[in-house]
């Protein structure tokens, strides 16, 4: 399916609409709107332009959307180290937060104290 096409299906989902209402908002025939939503018939810049107008976007505010998209979906790529340099880090972290904790000295507690509430 084509930008344009994807645009149509952006824009009515935006909208919160049925199909039938967006075409009558939109001034566009139902049965057109459907066929522009399945890829099978391309809308023109009229068409297209009309159809993000009713849904409150330009057409613009559509490319700018699937681009960011686009963007969203393509694999993240960290700067620097990998995900094993990664795990070795976070694993030093710990232990090193762990030896601490453990050369922590115990709290006093007297003699008549419960060993169960300290």
């Amino acid at each position: 399916m084509n930008r344009k096409n994807l645009m149509v299906r952006m824009f009515r989902a935006l909208s919160g609409q049925s199909q039938r209402e967006f075409a009558t908002t939109a001034g566009v025939d139902e049965s057109l709107l459907a066929r522009y939503e399945l890829g099978l018939v391309e809308p023109g810049l009229d068409n297209l332009t009309r159809i993000a107008r009713a849904a409150g976007f330009t057409v613009a505010d559509g490319q700018d959307i699937l681009r960011y998209y686009d963007e969203l979906r393509e694999p993240r790529q960290r700067a620097g180290a990998g995900i094993e340099d990664l795990q070795a880090e976070v694993a030093g972290i710990l232990s090193r937060s762990y030896q601490r904790l453990l050369r922590l000295p115990l709290p006093k507690r007297r003699l008549d104290d419960d060993p169960l509430k300290w």
